[in-house]
């Protein structure tokens, strides 16, 4: 008589959820993907947009001489920047949205920067075109790299135990299935009529079941391989994305008025979560330091970015206080929110909201490396101190 052979049981895979843990988007991945394939196909031929003598304009593919106030419209994606002259953002802002607080006013120097890896926030210190942002905007944390690593590490040894019982459940199937070729065999050479009877209700019954386990284990093992195949795309582009942001230099930023330019990376601190950006050739809006010695707990504060994918979006809260060299705040900050400023109610500069430390207990509290420190690591570049 054969023994029913013990299936392995479903074992719950849930590898699909490693870009989560990993904190990627599908967005950022489609994203890397496009960069990759388009980086290495030939330059697209730029369009020149102008105006001509009656104010009308113009669009060529071939570069005019001498004409003022020209654009460069990039193909793929229409987006411009200047290629002589002079651009004032701070003057076309101010003019479109006439600021009426001094926080409507802070808004116009604020920006979003988007990056290989996903979407943040920062904001123009001063009118040369100096971007102050977070440096895990633009590159992936080495901690939560590290811990991304760690945790891909463990599901690869865990795909390997699943995949291994996958084959043992197999294999004992396959010997199930010999079994039962052989009982088969053996009752075919019955002489007793009766006997062979009884036989082949046991083998019918025998077989049934081998049916219903081998249906069961495939249908497990298709779903565990089409979850596989999605985490080890999902990893490798992961890995291609965090390759790319060590070397991306340039970055896209987005003015208040959904304008795209591109950001040229200026420096990157060794000390703190902080990098400098820089968008040539223009005039830009800028936010002015507050002077720390006017700074006092439980004034007012006022967070501004893009958390959340919600661009310009403005929240406020009070200085809570200090927490080893960070300000620390209850104003709400979310992801998207770092890199943006922390200002004052008369639009000064604080701080460049960082991190956000949220328990089951109670509302998450928002921290911001002090702007002091920023105009320290970058004075190089923003020659003043405040």
């Amino acid at each position: 008589m054969v023994k029913r052979k013990e299936i392995a049981e479903n074992r719950g895979y849930s590898y699909q959820y490693i870009s989560k843990k990993a904190l990627l988007s599908v967005n950022a991945i489609l994203i890397l993907f496009l960069i990759l394939v388009f980086s290495e196909g030939k330059a697209e031929a730029d369009i020149y947009q102008y105006k001509d003598k009656n104010g009308n304009w113009v669009l060529t593919d071939s570069p005019p001489g001498n004409v003022e106030n020209m654009e460069i419209i990039k193909n793929k994606d229409r987006r411009s920047s200047r290629s002589s002259g002079f651009r004032d953002i701070e003057k076309e802002l101010t003019e479109k949205y006439r600021p009426k607080t001094d926080i409507e006013k802070a808004s116009l120097s604020t920006v979003t920067i988007k990056t290989s890896i996903g979407q943040g926030s920062g904001f123009f210190i001063n009118e040369n075109g100096y971007i102050l942002t977070n440096k895990h905007v633009l590159r992936v944390d080495e901690t939560e790299m590290k811990k991304a690593e760690e945790f891909i590490a463990r599901v690869d040894n865990r795909i390997e135990d699943d995949e291994a019982t996958i084959a043992e459940a197999e294999n004992r199937l396959r010997r199930m299935r010999s079994d039962l070729d052989d009982y088969k065999a053996s009752i075919d050479r019955m002489t007793d009529p009766n006997a062979q009877i009884i036989a082949m209700q046991k083998y019918r019954s025998q077989s049934a079941q081998y049916d219903i386990d081998e249906a069961q284990l495939r249908k497990r093992k298709n779903e565990f391989e089409e979850k596989i195949s999605k985490y080890r795309q999902e990893k490798g582009e992961f890995t291609k994305k965090a390759r790319m942001a060590k070397h991306d230099r340039q970055f896209i930023v987005i003015l208040k008025d959904k304008t795209e330019l591109e950001a040229n990376l200026v420096s990157v601190s060794n000390d703190y979560d902080l990098a400098l950006l820089k968008i040539d050739g223009c005039k830009s809006p800028y936010i002015q330091s507050g002077a720390q010695k006017e700074i006092t707990q439980g004034m007012g504060v006022f967070a501004i970015g893009s958390p959340l994918g919600v661009v310009d979006s403005v929240s406020s809260g009070v200085l809570s206080g200090y927490d080893n060299d960070y300000i620390r705040t209850d104003a709400k900050i979310y992801p998207g929110n770092s890199g943006g400023p922390l200002i004052t109610a008369d639009g000064k500069v604080i701080g460049i909201n960082t991190l956000k430390l949220i328990t089951q207990k109670f509302e998450g509290i928002g921290f911001a490396i002090p702007v002091r420190s920023a105009f320290q690591e970058f004075n190089k570049y923003l020659k003043t101190n405040p």
